[in-house]
């Protein structure tokens, strides 16, 4: 489920316990006891250390390594409960950590990652230097002995790992712009600009968008309903938050054992990416009543992260603002509702980090 929880730091016996991993950097933090002593309180390495060392073993560029992390997560480590896999949950499409390592019924890359590693799921899915780890080493393993000097060289390898040609084109974006954050330990995590190429995704062709700042990624046809809403037919808008990333939401929607859907997906940079047509009834809300009369817009990003709406608001307020105007929806929390305020939900989506009514103020001046 969209549960929020803050994003854990790493126990100290987890660490000792993956000391062989060949992970560099390892500092002791202690705090000061009353007496004048020190305690050992935790060990950490930093994540630029972490990510470092795993491109070292595995010939892998740290920087590639960097951009996939801050696409994926923002460079945070959600916990494993954050997207668990779960049936027919829109949130649980079974992603795990920094690296999102995937186990669902479809796909194991976590189960690839122990194996090539030698971890346990259970460390892959809690520890951070063995997820980026397990990461890594997936991603090795997809591109083979041939492991190219240029960045560009690992696009394919890209779009295999995070299972749509979309990731690649976020991946390169991140590393063409450069990306920087201050992440929940307190670090602060620098990517550089790189020399690269963004790679193009085809267009899906006849086809637009209902919303004209979209694009057309369709969902599976059999993760929504076929049907023709008509303007008295949609009265509301259900908000989300993925619990993944753009890429990965949208993935997600196209998997056609996945039987869920919504609408739309923002991300960041201004991108919005329309799945389902308005007029389809889309599977996101858990009640089906709901459901029916709805649009559903998801939020790229996990709920446990402050930073998870930051570059989101005016977006996807200017979405929201057009199918006010479009379906004659009122402006209001009865009419804009937060996914964990429908009947029978038991989430905490989108979390608490969601600004309701800034929210509502900028749909309210976009309309």
């Amino acid at each position: 489920m969209c549960t929020e929880h803050s994003f854990p730091a790493m126990d100290r016996r987890e660490f000792l316990r993956l000391g062989g991993a060949g992970i560099a950097g390892a500092v002791l933090l202690g705090t000061a006891t009353a007496s004048g002593g020190r305690v050992l309180a935790q060990a950490r390495s930093s994540l630029a250390a972490e990510f470092e060392s795993a491109a070292r073993e595995y010939g892998v560029p740290k920087e590639l390594l960097l951009a996939m992390g801050y696409v994926n997560t923002g460079w945070e480590m959600p916990p494993p409960e954050a997207s668990a896999y779960r049936e027919g949950d829109i949130h649980g499409r079974g992603a795990y950590g920094i690296m999102q390592l995937v186990k669902n019924p479809f796909e194991n890359s976590l189960g690839v990652a122990a194996s090539l590693t030698g971890l346990s799921e259970e460390q892959l899915k809690n520890d951070r230097l063995a997820n980026i780890r397990g990461g890594t080493a997936v991603l090795a393993d997809i591109q083979g002995r041939d492991k190219p000097a240029d960045l560009n060289g690992w696009q394919e390898a890209m779009v295999e790992y995070g299972g749509i040609d979309l990731y690649a084109v976020e991946v390169y974006e991140t590393l063409e712009s450069g990306a920087s954050a201050t992440i929940s330990t307190g670090e602060r995590v620098e990517l550089p600009p790189q020399d690269v190429e963004v790679p193009q995704t085809l267009t899906t062709q006849g086809r637009r968008a209902d919303y004209r700042r979209a694009d057309w990624r369709p969902a599976y046809r059999g993760n929504y309903s076929n049907r023709d809403r008509g303007n008295k037919q949609i009265d509301r808008v259900i908000l989300h938050i993925a619990q993944g990333s753009y890429s990965g939401t949208i993935s997600w929607f196209k998997n056609p054992d996945s039987n869920v859907s919504a609408h739309y997906v923002v991300g960041e940079k201004r991108r919005v990416a329309q799945c389902v047509r308005n007029e389809d009834i889309a599977w996101h809300a858990g009640n089906w009543k709901y459901n029916r009369k709805s649009i559903g817009i998801e939020h790229a990003g996990f709920a446990g992260n402050p930073r998870a709406f930051k570059g989101k608001y005016e977006t996807s307020a200017r979405l929201s603002a057009y199918l006010a105007r479009r379906y004659n929806i009122p402006v209001d929390r009865r009419h804009f509702v937060l996914h964990r305020n429908v009947p029978g939900v038991t989430k905490t989506c989108p979390g608490r980090h969601f600004d309701y009514d800034k929210y509502l103020r900028l749909v309210r001046r976009y309309k």
